[in-house]
């Protein structure tokens, strides 16, 4: 989205009705557009639930070692419904389980070679000598600036 959403008042409202109009839509609709609209009832509910259940898990959790265990398990608890949402909504194919095996492998390949990525690039850079203490100069100057900046008057 470009600038003008930045902007505008009416976006998110805009988009509201957009997805509404999508979800809830009563007309007769013939193929191709029938097929698009049948597949979104069965994206829209479980998408949407798991979504406010994962904003919910990532504001829950652990920022500085406080937790808030409310919005944590109740996020959790949203996913999961999401889950039976998603099986309620969408047929599964005969081969599902072989496909979810592929799938999960594949996913957990590529976290590997993204963790084993992330380590080589960290090992080849060269650790850096530690600073130097601070001159007494250096200090003062400073707990000056910070005294300033917190509005504490020094004496």
């Amino acid at each position: 989205m470009g600038p003008s959403f930045t902007r505008s008042k009416f976006s998110i409202p805009l988009v509201l009705v957009a997805i509404s109009l999508l979800v809830f839509n009563n007309f007769s609709i013939e193929n191709p557009e029938k097929e698009l609209l049948e597949s979104l009832h069965g994206f829209a509910p479980w998408f949407f639930v798991c979504s406010l259940g994962c904003y919910l898990v990532l504001s829950g959790s652990p920022i500085y070692w406080k937790v808030q265990f409310p919005q944590l398990i109740s996020g959790w608890i949203i996913i999961l419904v999401s889950f039976y949402l998603y099986f309620e909504f969408n047929e599964l194919p005969g081969n599902f389980l072989v496909g979810a095996i592929f799938t999960s492998l594949g996913a957990i390949l590529s976290l590997f070679l993204f963790i084993l990525l992330v380590r080589f690039v960290e090992n080849r850079i060269p650790l850096e000598d530690s600073a130097p203490e601070l001159t007494e100069e250096e200090m003062d100057f400073v707990t000056k600036i910070i005294s300033i900046n917190i509005g504490v008057d020094e004496k």
